[in-house]
């Protein structure tokens, strides 16, 4: 048993502070008004720097993103946060080759493991020697496209992100290879029920098909239809959810099932002071908190109703 992850554990205990209250959380979402949920989100810790008479909630995000992944760089011991920290950078990827293809500006993600700039040299100059070969992979592809589409520039960079990701699965750990193989699964699970929702060829499927996960049947049972999937699924740790989004159709509610079952993954860990299970919970409870502000944000400015807010909202505690 090693203790190298002590230390940063016992930072995190005495951060648990910052988060998000049961009260606060309902305070956000009671909000009618955007000044109000800018208040109120203030008050909750968010954004630093940012004052009330700027009312931007754009640069409030961003600085909340930009914690939550300085945050990993500085807790990766031995590289045991890897697999987190490189999302980040595929995501720049995506958004540099995009720009690049269209010649608007790159809206990019914090750094990760890269630098932004570095992503963009390698991308500049094709098969760069430092590059790690997911990124010189993913660089080739996306430059031999004849038709470029958002569609083709996410299945080409996804499924490079998670090749990278279970290359580090030694580094990572049981519970973090555990959480990753759940959520490579529950995008599978949703792509092909989105697929067939919409009548879509088993090739377009398969384009998006990401491996790694325990549910690699999924392209052969493809034209089988969905009932062959709730089937297949059983005494699986999917079987309630899929068979619960295979009977009601409701792909909302299995995204938001999805990601609690993700969380949970941390629950039963998170005080194992002797793995990065407390580290990756309090992230991982970060961005959730992230993205229920967003989702809350977005309402109000939109008039939606309350209910469906709710209806979207994931639990907010690993």
């Amino acid at each position: 048993m090693s203790d190298k992850f002590m230390y940063q554990n016992a930072r995190v205990k005495s951060m648990e502070a910052s988060l998000f209250t049961v009260q606060s959380v309902a305070r956000l979402l009671d909000c009618t008004t955007v000044q109000s949920a800018f208040r109120a989100l203030l008050d909750m810790g968010f954004g630093a720097g940012v004052t009330m008479s700027d009312c931007d909630f754009d640069t409030l995000f961003l600085s909340e993103e930009e914690k939550a992944a300085a945050f990993l760089r500085e807790f990766n011991v031995d590289g045991a946060l890897d697999a987190f920290l490189v999302q980040y950078d595929f995501l720049n990827l995506k958004a540099l080759f995009k720009s690049k293809i269209t010649g608007k500006k790159a809206v990019t993600a914090p750094n990760g493991l890269y630098e932004v700039e570095q992503i963009k040299a390698w991308l500049d100059v094709e098969g760069q020697p430092e590059a790690p070969v997911q990124f010189v992979k993913a660089i080739s592809e996306l430059k031999k496209l004849e038709n470029v589409s958002p569609h083709a520039v996410d299945c080409i960079v996804d499924k490079c992100t998670y090749a990278y990701v279970f290359s580090t699965k030694k580094k990572m750990g049981k519970a973090a290879y555990e959480y990753f193989v759940r959520k490579v699964d529950g995008l599978n699970v949703g792509a092909f029920m989105r697929c067939k929702r919409l009548g879509l060829s088993k090739s377009y499927f398969e384009e998006g098909f990401i491996e790694g996960g325990e549910l690699d049947f999924l392209p052969a049972i493809y034209e089988l239809g969905t009932e062959t999937l709730k089937e297949k699924c059983k005494r699986t740790p999917y079987e309630e959810t899929v068979a619960k989004v295979v009977d009601d159709g409701n792909l909302v509610a299995f995204e938001v099932e999805q990601d609690n079952a993700l969380l949970k993954v941390w629950k039963d860990k998170k005080d194992d002071m002797f793995s990065v299970a407390p580290i990756v919970a309090f992230y991982l409870t970060k961005i959730t908190q992230i993205r229920v502000a967003k989702l809350a944000v977005a309402g109000i400015k939109n008039g939606v109703e309350q209910s469906q807010i709710r209806e979207r909202m994931r639990e907010i505690y690993a």
